[in-house]
């Protein structure tokens, strides 16, 4: 293996490390502050990818601007699958919610197909050059991708370390009951998380659409992922998400790379295995009761 390869291996683990962290880390949000286990969170994703596509591609508007419209336009989506399907199923067993969201990925899914059609389809590129690194290429395109993923982390956790709703955010997934009691609405900040866990993994779609392809099943693999990523590093943790995210994502480069992607899969799931036998809630998680 030459030093080439490793390096390039290297930068795309890297890329792909930050967008499974951004995925992850919505996910991890949403069951952190709610509660609930998402498992339509790869439909959100889908539709973000396919949000950004329909705006640059088809409509040839600003990819920015597409950009931020898809993550506002799926904030909203979430926090309305909060308010109508969620809501009324909080203080119950979490196998309601876990029946309701097993349902939207089957109407999404489905949705999507009907609306989309099954061609594989794929965003186009918004800038060109490169750079080489020790004879690797390194693309703007992803070099942006990776960049930009890296400050909507650093802005969520700005978000929840430094404003009020961050902090009450942290205060109703520490203890429901008391952030109540302390004037905290809880049916608001649920919503919210729910709307911004969504426009994470949404924004993950349109930077992963813009590196790959996009086809109505690709959120089956998104969620697979994110939950790789999310019991690996710790249910609710924000930084076990970061981490779990790295790990995967330099699984992924590097062995599909060296041998198959059905390696990489069967060495992530090992890896879980290994780390939840010494610590079964994760890296950086704690017990849920």
């Amino acid at each position: 293996m030459t030093l080439q390869l490793t390096v390039q291996m290297a930068i795309t683990g890297v890329t792909l490390g930050l967008i499974y962290g951004l995925i992850a880390i919505g996910l991890t949000l949403i069951f952190g502050v709610m509660r609930i286990i998402q498992y339509a969170h790869g439909e959100i994703y889908m539709l973000g990818a396919y949000f950004l596509y329909y705006w640059f591609d088809k409509w040839h508007l600003p990819y920015w601007a597409g950009f931020v419209m898809s993550a506002v336009v799926i904030f909203f989506f979430g926090a309305g699958l909060q308010l109508l399907l969620f809501r009324p199923l909080h203080g119950k067993d979490m196998l309601y919610s876990l029946a309701v969201s097993l349902a939207l990925i089957f109407i999404i899914s489905s949705a999507g197909i009907i609306a989309f059609g099954a061609v594989i389809r794929g965003i186009s590129s918004f800038v060109t050059g490169q750079i080489r690194i020790a004879g690797a290429e390194w693309t703007f395109e992803r070099m942006v991708i990776a960049g930009i993923s890296l400050v909507l982390i650093i802005a969520l956790w700005f978000l929840l370390q430094r404003t009020k709703i961050g902090l009450a955010m942290r205060a109703v997934a520490e203890d429901p009951e008391t952030s109540s009691l302390q004037g905290i609405n809880n049916r608001r900040i649920h919503w919210v998380a729910m709307g911004l866990g969504s426009a994470l993994s949404a924004m993950a779609g349109c930077l992963m659409g813009t590196l790959m392809f996009i086809v109505p099943s690709m959120g089956f693999l998104a969620t697979i992922k994110a939950f790789m990523i999310v019991i690996m590093g710790g249910l609710g943790s924000v930084p076990g998400a970061l981490v779990g995210g790295f790990v995967i994502g330099f699984i992924d480069s590097f062995l599909t790379t060296l041998a198959t992607s059905e390696l990489a899969y069967i060495i992530g799931f090992v890896t879980i295995f290994v780390i939840l036998v010494f610590k079964p809630s994760g890296l950086f998680g704690q017990a849920w009761e």
